[in-house]
């Protein structure tokens, strides 16, 4: 085994009904699709080695994802228009590679980098723009914003970081940007609650990742 492994780094759009599987569904899924590629996957050592790979952040269940990122290893140098190719040909239709590229080994995890993700939503056709921008306003206008999750209180003001209310295709479309780290996490489908809206009427992507490196 080479002491230094190549590292892959994709960029990938998680569309249609894939956005109802979880994260760890998610994983086994690359995992099936990453075997069938017959490329030189590395793994780990030890009584019970595993398929090294490394998935950004969880995809909350129903968002669409149009920029996921994910890294992998290989123990040996494959140049990265064949393992484009082959990736492209074993992943899910609705799991869409957009991008290869090779990573230092010396750069931190996806986790680790991670600062920031941004979101789109299309909101109800049937909510009046004003009164929504008014709403939102008068909402981030407030010290805090409570919200629980598992027992535990969390303040969503100080995890929404930039917001923009617009229009497409003559709905309501929410830009938002969310701190996003391996501390603190904000949910766009949390601040839809509190406006009185249910996230499972609205069409929510998150578009982009953020990482400290950039």
């Amino acid at each position: 085994m080479n002491s230094e492994p190549m590292r892959i780094r994709m960029t990938y759009a998680k569309l249609g009904n894939l956005r109802f599987i979880g994260h760890l569904d998610l994983q086994r899924l690359f995992e099936r699709a990453l075997r069938r590629t017959n490329l030189p996957l590395r793994y780990t050592q030890g009584f019970s080695p595993h398929m090294r790979i490394n998935l950004a952040s969880a995809l909350p269940l129903g968002f669409i994802g149009e920029a996921e990122q994910m890294d992998f290893w290989l123990d040996q140098e494959v140049p990265l228009d064949e393992i484009s190719n082959r990736l492209s040909k074993s992943l899910p239709a609705e799991l869409i590679l957009k991008h290869v590229q090779e990573i230092d080994n010396q750069k931190p995890s996806l986790q680790s980098s991670l600062l920031s993700s941004e979101f789109e939503i299309v909101l109800p056709g049937d909510l009046d723009p004003q009164v929504l921008l008014d709403q939102i306003s008068t909402l981030l206008a407030q010290d805090s914003l409570p919200v629980q999750r598992r027992k535990k209180t969390v303040d969503l003001k100080h995890l929404i970081l930039e917001w923009q209310l617009g229009s497409q295709a003559l709905k309501p479309l929410l830009k938002i940007t969310m701190k996003s780290t391996p501390l603190e996490n904000g949910r766009p489908d949390e601040l839809l609650a509190l406006l009185g809206i249910d996230p499972a009427d609205c069409v929510i992507t998150r578009t982009k990742l953020i990482f400290s490196e950039e």
